[in-house]
Protein backbone atom coordinates (compact mmCIF):
# COMPACT_ATOMS: atom_id res chain seq x y z
CA UNK A 1 0.00 0.00 0.00
CA UNK A 2 2.87 2.55 0.69
CA UNK A 3 4.37 1.80 -2.42
CA UNK A 4 1.29 2.13 -4.74
CA UNK A 5 0.06 5.23 -3.01
CA UNK A 6 2.64 7.46 -4.81
CA UNK A 7 2.14 5.97 -7.93
CA UNK A 8 -1.62 6.62 -7.49
CA UNK A 9 -0.68 10.15 -6.83
CA UNK A 10 1.54 10.98 -9.62
CA UNK A 11 -1.25 9.10 -11.91
CA UNK A 12 -3.93 11.64 -10.85
CA UNK A 13 -1.40 14.34 -10.87
CA UNK A 14 -0.55 13.81 -14.57
CA UNK A 15 -4.36 13.02 -15.69
CA UNK A 16 -5.58 16.48 -13.76
CA UNK A 17 -3.07 18.46 -15.64
CA UNK A 18 -4.17 17.15 -18.94
CA UNK A 19 -8.07 17.85 -18.35
CA UNK A 20 -7.71 21.23 -16.06
CA UNK A 21 -7.57 23.02 -19.74
CA UNK A 22 -10.24 20.82 -21.43
CA UNK A 23 -12.94 21.64 -18.43
CA UNK A 24 -11.54 26.02 -18.74
CA UNK A 25 -13.53 25.53 -22.51
CA UNK A 26 -16.05 23.76 -21.50
CA UNK A 27 -18.72 26.76 -21.05
CA UNK A 28 -20.53 27.74 -18.35
CA UNK A 29 -24.12 26.24 -18.13
CA UNK A 30 -26.47 28.52 -19.46
CA UNK A 31 -30.27 29.51 -17.78
CA UNK A 32 -32.27 27.52 -19.85
CA UNK A 33 -35.64 29.02 -21.98
CA UNK A 34 -37.79 28.56 -19.38
CA UNK A 35 -35.99 30.76 -16.76
CA UNK A 36 -36.67 33.67 -18.80
CA UNK A 37 -39.50 34.07 -16.35
CA UNK A 38 -36.59 34.50 -13.86
CA UNK A 39 -34.64 37.28 -15.67
CA UNK A 40 -38.21 39.62 -16.02
CA UNK A 41 -38.77 38.67 -12.28
CA UNK A 42 -35.76 39.77 -10.91
CA UNK A 43 -35.41 43.21 -13.21
CA UNK A 44 -39.27 43.50 -11.18
CA UNK A 45 -37.57 42.78 -7.76
CA UNK A 46 -34.90 45.10 -8.12
CA UNK A 47 -37.07 48.07 -9.62
CA UNK A 48 -39.36 47.79 -6.57
CA UNK A 49 -36.10 47.58 -4.11
CA UNK A 50 -34.99 51.21 -5.98
CA UNK A 51 -38.67 52.24 -5.09
CA UNK A 52 -38.52 51.35 -1.57
CA UNK A 53 -35.14 53.32 -1.36
CA UNK A 54 -36.78 56.54 -3.07
CA UNK A 55 -39.50 57.03 -0.88
CA UNK A 56 -37.62 58.01 2.60
CA UNK A 57 -34.61 60.00 0.55
CA UNK A 58 -37.58 61.85 -1.20
CA UNK A 59 -39.36 62.39 2.01
CA UNK A 60 -36.32 63.56 3.97
CA UNK A 61 -35.44 65.89 0.97
CA UNK A 62 -39.24 67.38 0.49
CA UNK A 63 -38.54 68.98 4.64
CA UNK A 64 -35.17 70.58 3.31
CA UNK A 65 -37.19 72.26 0.61
CA UNK A 66 -40.70 71.43 -1.43
CA UNK A 67 -40.40 70.64 -4.65
CA UNK A 68 -36.32 69.42 -4.61
CA UNK A 69 -37.21 65.45 -4.45
CA UNK A 70 -39.52 66.06 -7.69
CA UNK A 71 -36.76 68.78 -9.33
CA UNK A 72 -33.97 65.82 -8.72
CA UNK A 73 -36.20 62.57 -9.26
CA UNK A 74 -34.12 61.59 -11.95
CA UNK A 75 -30.73 61.87 -9.71
CA UNK A 76 -31.86 60.33 -7.02
CA UNK A 77 -33.25 57.31 -8.61
CA UNK A 78 -29.66 56.76 -11.08
CA UNK A 79 -27.73 57.44 -7.72
CA UNK A 80 -29.83 54.79 -5.74
CA UNK A 81 -29.37 52.21 -9.03
CA UNK A 82 -25.92 53.12 -9.02
CA UNK A 83 -24.71 52.01 -5.00
CA UNK A 84 -27.23 49.02 -5.40
CA UNK A 85 -25.03 47.79 -8.68
CA UNK A 86 -22.06 48.37 -6.76
CA UNK A 87 -23.06 46.61 -3.78
CA UNK A 88 -24.15 43.66 -5.74
CA UNK A 89 -23.28 42.98 -9.08
CA UNK A 90 -20.05 45.09 -8.67
CA UNK A 91 -19.00 42.88 -5.46
CA UNK A 92 -17.86 38.85 -6.33
CA UNK A 93 -21.81 37.66 -6.36
CA UNK A 94 -21.56 39.10 -9.72
CA UNK A 95 -25.62 39.15 -9.39
CA UNK A 96 -28.04 42.01 -8.72
CA UNK A 97 -30.15 41.45 -5.14
CA UNK A 98 -33.17 40.62 -7.62
CA UNK A 99 -30.95 37.98 -9.46
CA UNK A 100 -29.60 36.49 -6.19
CA UNK A 101 -33.46 35.92 -5.50
CA UNK A 102 -33.74 34.36 -8.61
CA UNK A 103 -30.88 31.97 -8.19
CA UNK A 104 -29.09 34.19 -10.96
CA UNK A 105 -25.72 35.25 -11.79
CA UNK A 106 -23.65 36.84 -14.54
CA UNK A 107 -21.13 34.69 -16.61
CA UNK A 108 -19.17 35.42 -19.65
CA UNK A 109 -15.94 34.09 -21.49
CA UNK A 110 -12.59 35.92 -22.23
CA UNK A 111 -10.43 38.13 -20.29
CA UNK A 112 -11.83 41.64 -18.69
CA UNK A 113 -15.17 39.96 -17.36
CA UNK A 114 -15.53 42.54 -14.40
CA UNK A 115 -14.66 45.60 -16.32
CA UNK A 116 -17.45 44.38 -18.54
CA UNK A 117 -19.38 43.92 -15.97
CA UNK A 118 -19.21 47.83 -14.21
CA UNK A 119 -19.28 48.68 -18.08
CA UNK A 120 -22.63 47.71 -18.47
CA UNK A 121 -23.90 49.17 -15.02
CA UNK A 122 -22.30 52.44 -16.83
CA UNK A 123 -24.43 51.84 -19.61
CA UNK A 124 -27.62 50.89 -18.32
CA UNK A 125 -27.62 53.37 -15.42
CA UNK A 126 -25.09 56.61 -16.59
CA UNK A 127 -26.05 55.91 -20.04
CA UNK A 128 -29.63 56.25 -19.60
CA UNK A 129 -29.47 59.49 -17.39
CA UNK A 130 -26.87 60.83 -19.64
CA UNK A 131 -29.07 60.25 -22.54
CA UNK A 132 -32.12 61.81 -20.88
CA UNK A 133 -30.76 64.88 -19.51
CA UNK A 134 -29.43 65.16 -23.00
CA UNK A 135 -32.46 65.13 -24.64
CA UNK A 136 -33.95 67.57 -22.08
CA UNK A 137 -31.47 70.27 -22.06
CA UNK A 138 -31.52 69.90 -25.82
CA UNK A 139 -35.60 70.29 -25.75
CA UNK A 140 -35.48 73.32 -23.36
CA UNK A 141 -33.24 75.43 -25.28
CA UNK A 142 -35.47 74.81 -28.47
CA UNK A 143 -32.92 72.98 -30.66
CA UNK A 144 -35.76 70.75 -32.16
CA UNK A 145 -37.31 74.14 -33.30
CA UNK A 146 -33.99 74.78 -34.94
CA UNK A 147 -33.34 75.61 -38.85
CA UNK A 148 -32.77 71.98 -40.28
CA UNK A 149 -29.97 72.80 -41.89
CA UNK A 150 -28.11 74.44 -38.64
CA UNK A 151 -25.83 72.23 -36.65
CA UNK A 152 -28.57 72.23 -33.50
CA UNK A 153 -30.96 71.16 -36.06
CA UNK A 154 -28.62 68.44 -37.01
CA UNK A 155 -27.79 67.43 -33.85
CA UNK A 156 -31.15 67.32 -32.89
CA UNK A 157 -32.69 65.24 -35.78
CA UNK A 158 -29.49 62.78 -35.20
CA UNK A 159 -30.13 62.11 -31.82
CA UNK A 160 -34.16 61.22 -32.49
CA UNK A 161 -32.59 58.86 -35.35
CA UNK A 162 -30.42 57.25 -32.85
CA UNK A 163 -33.16 57.18 -30.21
CA UNK A 164 -35.63 55.50 -32.55
CA UNK A 165 -32.52 52.85 -34.34
CA UNK A 166 -31.93 51.84 -30.31
CA UNK A 167 -35.88 51.76 -29.55
CA UNK A 168 -36.36 48.99 -33.13
CA UNK A 169 -33.31 47.28 -31.36
CA UNK A 170 -34.50 46.74 -28.21
CA UNK A 171 -37.45 45.64 -29.51
CA UNK A 172 -35.96 42.88 -31.51
CA UNK A 173 -33.59 41.83 -28.63
CA UNK A 174 -37.08 41.30 -26.50
CA UNK A 175 -38.17 39.00 -29.26
CA UNK A 176 -35.09 37.35 -29.94
CA UNK A 177 -34.95 36.77 -26.10
CA UNK A 178 -38.67 35.74 -25.50
CA UNK A 179 -37.37 32.87 -28.33
CA UNK A 180 -33.64 31.94 -27.07
CA UNK A 181 -34.04 33.53 -23.29
CA UNK A 182 -30.66 34.59 -23.69
CA UNK A 183 -29.49 38.07 -23.33
CA UNK A 184 -32.53 40.33 -21.76
CA UNK A 185 -31.52 43.33 -23.00
CA UNK A 186 -28.90 44.95 -25.74
CA UNK A 187 -25.99 45.88 -23.35
CA UNK A 188 -26.14 42.52 -22.16
CA UNK A 189 -25.71 41.27 -25.56
CA UNK A 190 -23.28 43.57 -26.98
CA UNK A 191 -21.20 42.80 -23.95
CA UNK A 192 -21.16 39.57 -23.86
CA UNK A 193 -22.78 39.04 -20.62
CA UNK A 194 -25.34 35.74 -19.73
CA UNK A 195 -26.89 35.12 -16.82
CA UNK A 196 -26.47 31.23 -15.52
CA UNK A 197 -27.42 29.85 -12.48
CA UNK A 198 -25.45 30.32 -9.30
CA UNK A 199 -26.13 27.16 -7.56
CA UNK A 200 -27.30 24.99 -10.89
CA UNK A 201 -27.75 21.86 -8.20
CA UNK A 202 -30.82 23.32 -6.76
CA UNK A 203 -34.17 22.61 -8.77
CA UNK A 204 -35.29 25.93 -9.62
CA UNK A 205 -39.58 26.15 -10.15
CA UNK A 206 -41.56 29.33 -11.23
CA UNK A 207 -44.40 30.38 -8.10
CA UNK A 208 -47.62 31.65 -9.42
CA UNK A 209 -48.94 32.27 -5.53
CA UNK A 210 -47.88 35.87 -6.34
CA UNK A 211 -49.00 35.97 -9.77
CA UNK A 212 -52.37 34.24 -8.29
CA UNK A 213 -52.94 36.97 -5.91
CA UNK A 214 -52.26 39.69 -8.17
CA UNK A 215 -54.71 38.20 -10.36
CA UNK A 216 -57.41 37.87 -7.66
CA UNK A 217 -56.56 41.28 -6.18
CA UNK A 218 -57.17 42.83 -9.62
CA UNK A 219 -60.14 41.03 -10.51
CA UNK A 220 -61.64 42.60 -7.19
CA UNK A 221 -60.59 45.96 -7.44
CA UNK A 222 -62.11 46.19 -11.21
CA UNK A 223 -65.13 44.72 -9.43
CA UNK A 224 -65.48 47.24 -6.94
CA UNK A 225 -64.73 50.26 -9.84
CA UNK A 226 -67.91 48.58 -11.30
CA UNK A 227 -70.02 48.44 -8.50
CA UNK A 228 -69.62 51.48 -6.55
CA UNK A 229 -70.94 53.81 -8.70
CA UNK A 230 -74.34 51.69 -8.60
CA UNK A 231 -74.20 52.18 -4.64
CA UNK A 232 -75.61 55.19 -3.55
CA UNK A 233 -74.18 55.80 -0.44
CA UNK A 234 -76.96 58.24 1.03
CA UNK A 235 -79.07 55.78 0.67
CA UNK A 236 -77.42 53.10 2.18
CA UNK A 237 -76.59 54.98 4.98
CA UNK A 238 -79.98 55.96 5.63
CA UNK A 239 -81.15 52.51 5.12
CA UNK A 240 -78.42 51.11 7.45
CA UNK A 241 -79.74 53.84 10.11
CA UNK A 242 -83.05 53.14 9.65
CA UNK A 243 -82.55 49.03 10.55
CA UNK A 244 -80.27 49.74 13.18
CA UNK A 245 -82.83 52.15 15.12
CA UNK A 246 -85.13 49.67 14.35
CA UNK A 247 -83.38 46.57 15.66
CA UNK A 248 -82.93 49.32 18.59
CA UNK A 249 -86.73 49.94 18.84
CA UNK A 250 -86.31 53.26 18.27
CA UNK A 251 -87.77 55.96 15.92
CA UNK A 252 -86.74 55.31 12.31
CA UNK A 253 -85.03 59.05 12.82
CA UNK A 254 -83.74 61.06 15.17
CA UNK A 255 -85.33 63.97 15.63
CA UNK A 256 -83.37 67.28 16.97
CA UNK A 257 -85.35 69.40 18.98
CA UNK A 258 -84.08 72.28 17.50
CA UNK A 259 -85.24 71.35 13.96
CA UNK A 260 -88.73 70.00 15.13
CA UNK A 261 -89.72 73.79 16.88
CA UNK A 262 -88.70 75.81 13.46
CA UNK A 263 -91.32 77.95 12.00
CA UNK A 264 -93.61 76.21 10.10
CA UNK A 265 -92.24 78.14 6.61
CA UNK A 266 -88.63 77.39 7.11
CA UNK A 267 -86.43 75.06 5.78
CA UNK A 268 -85.52 71.78 7.89
CA UNK A 269 -82.58 71.10 5.51
CA UNK A 270 -81.20 74.96 5.00
CA UNK A 271 -81.18 74.84 8.56
CA UNK A 272 -79.27 71.57 9.63
CA UNK A 273 -76.85 72.70 6.31
CA UNK A 274 -76.20 75.92 7.82
CA UNK A 275 -75.49 74.73 11.19
CA UNK A 276 -73.25 72.07 10.31
CA UNK A 277 -71.30 74.84 8.41
CA UNK A 278 -71.14 77.40 11.45
CA UNK A 279 -72.15 75.85 14.70
CA UNK A 280 -72.61 79.42 16.32
CA UNK A 281 -76.06 80.06 16.70
CA UNK A 282 -77.55 80.91 13.73
CA UNK A 283 -79.97 84.49 12.98
CA UNK A 284 -83.79 83.45 12.40
CA UNK A 285 -84.15 80.94 9.56
CA UNK A 286 -85.47 82.27 6.39
CA UNK A 287 -88.66 81.04 4.52
CA UNK A 288 -88.53 77.90 2.65
CA UNK A 289 -87.68 79.38 -1.21
CA UNK A 290 -90.67 77.46 -3.66
CA UNK A 291 -91.51 75.47 -0.93
CA UNK A 292 -93.32 72.02 -1.13
CA UNK A 293 -94.82 70.21 1.09
CA UNK A 294 -94.27 66.90 2.39
CA UNK A 295 -97.04 63.73 2.81
CA UNK A 296 -96.08 64.88 6.16
CA UNK A 297 -97.34 68.53 6.20
CA UNK A 298 -93.62 69.64 6.41
CA UNK A 299 -92.17 72.63 4.16
CA UNK A 300 -89.05 72.67 2.29
CA UNK A 301 -87.14 74.90 -0.37
CA UNK A 302 -87.79 72.88 -3.67
CA UNK A 303 -84.32 72.20 -4.63
CA UNK A 304 -83.93 71.11 -1.16
CA UNK A 305 -86.35 67.91 -0.56
CA UNK A 306 -85.72 67.10 -4.47
CA UNK A 307 -82.02 66.53 -3.82
CA UNK A 308 -82.85 64.79 -0.76
CA UNK A 309 -84.99 62.60 -2.15
CA UNK A 310 -82.95 61.28 -4.97
CA UNK A 311 -79.79 60.62 -2.75
CA UNK A 312 -81.92 58.63 -0.44
CA UNK A 313 -84.98 57.34 -2.64
CA UNK A 314 -87.48 55.46 -0.80
CA UNK A 315 -84.97 55.57 2.49
CA UNK A 316 -85.79 59.84 2.47
CA UNK A 317 -87.19 60.56 6.23
CA UNK A 318 -88.64 64.34 7.08
CA UNK A 319 -86.19 66.03 9.68
CA UNK A 320 -89.20 67.77 11.45
CA UNK A 321 -91.19 64.37 12.36
CA UNK A 322 -89.47 61.42 11.21
CA UNK A 323 -92.10 60.40 8.88
CA UNK A 324 -90.94 58.56 5.55
CA UNK A 325 -91.37 60.80 2.54
CA UNK A 326 -93.23 59.71 -0.36
CA UNK A 327 -94.31 62.40 -2.50
CA UNK A 328 -94.24 65.71 -2.16
CA UNK A 329 -96.63 69.07 -3.72
CA UNK A 330 -96.31 72.64 -4.00
CA UNK A 331 -97.42 74.99 -1.26
CA UNK A 332 -99.86 76.94 -2.29
CA UNK A 333 -100.90 79.78 0.51
CA UNK A 334 -104.22 80.39 1.15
Amino acid sequence: MSTNGPQWAGAWTSALSRIEPQLAQVPAPVVPRSARVSKLDAELLDAELTDMLREPVTRAMSLLRPGLADRYRLEIDTAISALLFCLSAGSARRATYGQGLQNLRYAGSGRGFVGRIYLFGALSIGGRYAWARMVEAMSLRGWADAPRRSARGLVWRLAQRVERLVKVLAVLNFVAFLGLGQYKTLAERVLGLRLVYARPQLAHSVSFEFLNRQLVWHAFTEFVMFALPLVNPSRARAWLVRNARALLRLPAVKVDPEVAALPEDACAVCFVDAKADAPEPQDAPSAAVNAYVTNCGHRYCYVCIRTRMMAEADECACLRCGAKVERIRQYVER
